[in-house]
């Protein structure tokens, strides 16, 4: 009979026998040694995760300060953004007023640099007829005290047509010249109904007349004037009821309505061409629009 400790293993080759506690040292060998192993491997796992762990939270601190890095960027964008919006927006309501100033239509589906080309070009437009025609106050006054057309004379008391436009202001308020042009006469007669006058030649056919002035000399026969300049002052010579200047304007020798000058500004810049018929606009359009052509629109 076998010892009870005895293990036998039978295969084609024929059995073998082993006593129970050598079977149990090589397995606790064999067990210690894979067990050993495990802890081995498993050590440099852990020191190669630890490691990898270590880099990663060194690559996520470091990602997480650029993160604020560019959240503070983008923070101090947006904020440009806005502010750039807001003058933006700001510099697109300056266009469209001085569109509205200057005539033009606006539209806010073009281009900014197409429109203010549009307005550079216009401006120079305007420019050029607002510095050769007659336009805007010739003086500071407080009223007019007689319009344009068939009146009651007030010294003489019979029905005349009036050629002019009287405007009231005190005695030696300065007379501006209109428009650019030459001093074509003055007339220093203090016997004649219109007193002390000036007058002036402007381009394109235009003349301005400028009655009971001051006997006070300011500028001289041929002499050329800018818009602006100071021409006269005003006074109460010749047949007058009060201090004022009487205004005349003239178109090839045509008498025009000045109040229709004297309001003539960029924001109603082609309401003349409708109400001064007597004046051949067209032609003269054409002339300076050649001159200063608009910007062809992209197609």
């Amino acid at each position: 009979m076998k010892d009870k400790f005895t293990v036998t293993i039978s295969d084609v080759h024929g059995s073998r026998h082993f006593l129970l506690h050598q079977v149990i040292k090589k397995f606790l060998l064999y067990f210690t040694l894979f067990v050993a192993l495990v802890i081995l491997v498993g050590s440099f796992v852990i020191l190669f995760l630890m490691k990898e762990v270590s880099t990663l939270e060194a690559k996520k601190e470091s990602a997480i300060n650029e993160r604020n890095i560019l959240l503070a960027q983008n923070e101090s964008l947006q904020e440009e953004i806005s502010e750039k919006s807001k003058e933006y927006e700001a510099i697109r309501d300056k266009i469209s007023n001085v569109e509205e100033l200057i005539g033009l239509r606006a539209n806010d589906e073009e281009a900014l640099d197409t429109r203010l080309e549009e307005i550079d070009v216009t401006v120079l437009q305007q420019k050029t007829f607002f510095d050769n025609i007659p336009s805007g106050d010739v003086m500071a006054y407080s009223e007019f005290s007689s319009r344009f057309g068939w009146r009651e004379n007030p010294i003489l008391k019979r029905k005349e047509f009036h050629a002019g436009t009287d405007l009231r202001a005190p005695i030696g308020t300065p007379v501006l010249a209109p428009a650019d042009g030459v001093v074509k006469f003055i007339q220093y007669n203090q016997n004649s109904g219109y007193g002390n006058v000036v007058s002036l030649s402007h381009n394109y056919g235009f003349e301005s007349y400028y009655a009971h002035l001051m006997n006070k000399p300011i500028v001289k026969e041929g002499q050329f004037v800018k818009k602006g300049d100071i021409i006269a002052y005003s006074g109460n010579s010749g047949m007058s009821t009060g201090p004022h200047l009487h205004y005349e304007i003239k178109f090839i020798g045509r008498l025009l309505d000045p109040e229709t000058f004297l309001r003539w500004k960029g924001s109603n810049f082609t309401e003349i061409f409708q109400k001064e018929k007597r004046v051949t606009w067209e032609s003269l359009i054409k002339l300076i629009n050649a001159q200063y052509p608009l910007p062809k629109q992209p197609s």
